[in-house]
């Protein structure tokens, strides 16, 4: 017969949930009580329980909001209905334990810290053994475990199984594994969003409509390197304030940081990295350029956090964030800024992010029949979206043609400027193109991103690369 398994000790952070609470804390207080940031970190002369009670005190992440490691659950409700006792035991504060607890609804007990006792490695096994007895089993996932796993007659192995199973004495017994594999290059690919690098290749746009300029080629693709890194950084941090939100959302859900798939902590030090080192590098450029580097990550920091919750005003900071690209480029050549197409580059740019929001508008709308409301726009919206985008449009393509006449028909660097009109009608084609597919709720994403991939808008942008180029012969 075999003998029964002992009650088990179930660790919280990177176990019951690929995440760390509090590092989601801290982050909520940034979000939500940055005025009590002080506060907080002066409570980290009390130790480790204080700070952390601290933290809780001022902006708990709720049990609901955390991504739980699925299979373990499902382990655990399997031990649960055999009856075996189950304890949560965690280093997180008690207020976190109790929380989680109820939401989960699978444990006998719940303790953590209670803001003296930091309840971790020795102290942690000490409150297991006199809860649960000295022959208990447990379920952890690092090196911090290793004076309960020695302790324990069985263990849960989670994440770094392979390393945690060498550590472990000879007469541990593991009961299961739940392994968990170490963030990939393609993983940090989809939360570097990568693909939106493209977008900063607008840095190249003046000087491809300039005499050319070979001294300053360098610049701009470093200037385009930096750009993408500080993009990245900034998609980490939106991600990092967006966790809750992301959760609830059926596709956003996925996102290697909102899934738990690359931890917070290491979300923070990427991006502080990539942000530090964007801004080292840039000091090679001139200072205009590192001016508008650090004015592009102001902006979309400032976006991500207040901005695009307020409606009409996130389109017009996301128009702007795309011109600023096209003059970050400028102001590296010899020649002067034209300010017919920073003008077009505003109103072509606030077209596409109105289609970005109608798109999304116009799908949730769809979905739920009537009555959304998604970043302060409603469906009453809708019409103004519509209008105001297929306005800005045709301003701009307008816009771009008094450029092009007026700045670029004198050019000596054309030998057939007039051909450069034949890129009027591929603009309107694209153009109505993109509103087309959003009227009838077919683009589900960021335009741009969109145009990348579809293949009707890369040969349109293929077209007007020929039409610039004859113009050129």
């Amino acid at each position: 017969m075999t003998a029964p398994l002992p009650p088990l000790a179930v660790d919280l952070d990177g176990t019951l949930i690929r995440s760390d609470s509090l590092h989601e804390g801290l982050i909520n207080v940034v979000k939500l009580r940055p005025r009590h940031m002080l506060a907080v970190a002066r409570s980290l002369k009390s130790g480790k329980a204080a700070f952390k009670r601290e933290v809780v005190r001022h902006a708990h992440p709720t049990a609901a909001s955390f991504p739980y490691n699925a299979d373990l659950l499902a382990y655990l409700t399997a031990q649960r209905q055999t009856g075996r006792t189950i304890g949560l035991f965690t280093a997180a504060d008690q207020a976190i334990a109790d929380d989680v607890a109820a939401h989960v609804g699978l444990f006998d007990m719940a303790c953590g810290s209670d803001g003296v006792t930091n309840l971790s490695g020795a102290a942690k096994a000490a409150c297991i053994e006199a809860r649960l007895g000295a022959d208990f089993a447990y379920a952890g996932d690092g090196d911090v475990d290793q004076p309960i796993f020695a302790r324990a007659r069985s263990v849960v192995l989670v994440g770094p199984v392979d390393r945690l199973r060498d550590g472990l004495p000879p007469h541990v017994l593991v009961e299961a594994t739940f392994p968990a594999a170490e963030p990939s290059l393609r993983l940090w690919a989809r939360a570097l969003r990568l693909q939106h690098w493209a977008k900063n290749t607008l840095v190249f746009l003046a000087a491809l409509l300039s005499p050319p300029h070979p001294a300053v080629i360098a610049q701009l693709v470093l200037l385009w390197v930096l750009m993408g890194v500080l993009a990245s950084a900034t998609y980490l941090i939106n991600d990092l304030f967006d966790l809750a939100a992301d959760r609830k959302h059926p596709r956003k859900r996925h996102r290697p940081l909102a899934s738990g798939a690359i931890s917070v902590r290491h979300g923070i030090v990427v991006a502080t990295a990539m942000i530090a080192g964007a801004l080292l590098a840039s000091l090679v450029l001139p200072w205009f350029g590192t001016a508008a580097l650090l004015a592009y990550l102001v902006i979309t920091l400032a976006y991500s956090f207040l901005f695009k919750q307020m409606p009409m005003v996130d389109v017009t900071v996301l128009a702007g964030l795309f011109t600023l690209r096209v003059l970050a480029g400028a102001v590296l050549l010899p020649t002067p800024i034209s300010p017919w197409l920073l003008t077009f580059s505003m109103l072509f740019f606030f077209g596409l992010a109105i289609i970005k929001r109608y798109a999304e508008l116009n799908r949730l709308n769809r979905a739920s029949q009537g009555g959304v409301q998604a970043r302060g726009y409603t469906e009453q919206d809708l019409p103004i979206l519509l209008t105001s985008g297929l306005a800005s449009g045709f301003s701009a393509i307008v816009i771009f043609m008094v450029y092009l006449i007026n700045d670029q028909y004198p050019r000596t660097i054309y030998a057939h400027p007039g051909a450069l009109w034949a890129i009027m009608p591929v603009l309107l084609i694209w153009t109505l193109r993109l509103w087309h597919l959003a009227v009838h709720g077919r683009m589900s994403e960021d335009p741009v991103v969109f145009a990348l991939k579809d293949r009707i808008s890369l040969a349109l942008g293929a077209a007007v690369v020929i039409i610039l180029f004859a113009a050129r012969l």
